[in-house]
């Protein structure tokens, strides 16, 4: 995956544009960093704490908890090493109907161009998020026995799950502001531009400069939309890709540290325990138990 950026990857086939992600077997990482992507994505925590990251909104997932991320929403998945969940991706269109019915004129269409969102969170423990559940299992057992049409299945229970939504008065409209729209366009360069030079050395009055801003400014902007501060950041995105490289390679970790951009061998130990919770060896180690 591309992190922190606008993700490349193909979601799905063309025939069938909808993929289910399970973590951490099938997912890059445990750590999914900041992205986003044109498709509308539904996360569902099956067990442990999962913190997830949509918009500027921070949550914790508990099991049975379903995050949802409208098309182009930025978006971070942190699971753990212990803990699961499921991310289910498509396209807005691949719901479309030829006609253009109330459905599709109220509802499926301001969906795909963002004047209709759906709710970031639905928890567990509400009516709503029990039959949100319940159809999102459905899927899951669709695709994983295939029986003869089950895209159709799986389409239907899509379209079942925005009709649960509305029932349920979850959907709400969105009155996107210039203001917001620049904000939102100002996150996207910046979490793309910080994962393309993450490796390097980054100085803040040079990453401040590359968006026209001041340094103060800037580091205001970053910490009141991301959560975190620019060297946090880095240092989360370096972490992803070193775990990453210990899971698929057998490269000495002195030298994983360093090729991520860690210089200080002792830092890199330190900033690693405190994602993942263990030594970069003991999370080696867990990860080839697990393939």
């Amino acid at each position: 995956m591309d992190t922190a950026r606008r993700e490349k990857r193909a979601h799905g086939t063309q025939d069938f544009p909808f993929q289910i992600y399970s973590a951490p077997e099938a997912q890059d990482s445990d750590l999914v960093p900041l992205h986003w992507h044109p498709e509308i994505e539904l996360i569902t925590v099956l067990q442990g704490t999962v913190g997830v990251t949509v918009a500027d909104r921070r949550y914790e997932g508990a099991p049975g908890d379903i995050f949802c991320v409208g098309a182009g929403e930025l978006h971070e998945i942190r699971g753990g090493v212990d803990d699961l969940f499921r991310a289910f991706v498509f396209p807005m269109d691949f719901l479309q109907f030829r006609r253009g019915d109330r459905v599709q004129n109220e509802l499926l269409s301001p969906l795909e161009d963002g004047a209709l969102r759906l709710p970031p969170v639905v928890p567990h423990d509400t009516p709503a998020g029990a039959a949100l559940g319940r159809e999102l299992r459905e899927i899951m057992l669709a695709c994983e026995t295939q029986p003869p049409g089950y895209q159709l299945l799986v389409k239907a229970s899509l379209l079942r799950l925005i009709a649960l939504m509305d029932g349920a008065g979850l959907l709400s409209t969105a009155a996107v502001r210039p203001a917001a729209e620049y904000r939102v366009q100002l996150l996207r360069e910046i979490v793309e531009y910080l994962s393309a030079h993450c490796t390097e050395r980054l100085r803040l009055a040079d990453v401040a400069g590359q968006f026209n801003l001041s340094p103060k400014y800037f580091c205001t902007f970053f910490k009141d939309n991301l959560g975190r501060t620019l060297m946090q950041h880095i240092n989360l995105l370096r972490i992803e890709r070193a775990s990453r490289l210990l899971r698929e390679t057998d490269l000495p970790i002195l030298e994983i540290s360093l090729s991520v951009g860690f210089e200080n061998f002792s830092y890199f130990i330190k900033r690693f325990r405190e994602v993942y919770g263990c030594t970069p060896t003991d999370y080696r180690r867990s990860a080839k138990q697990r393939q």
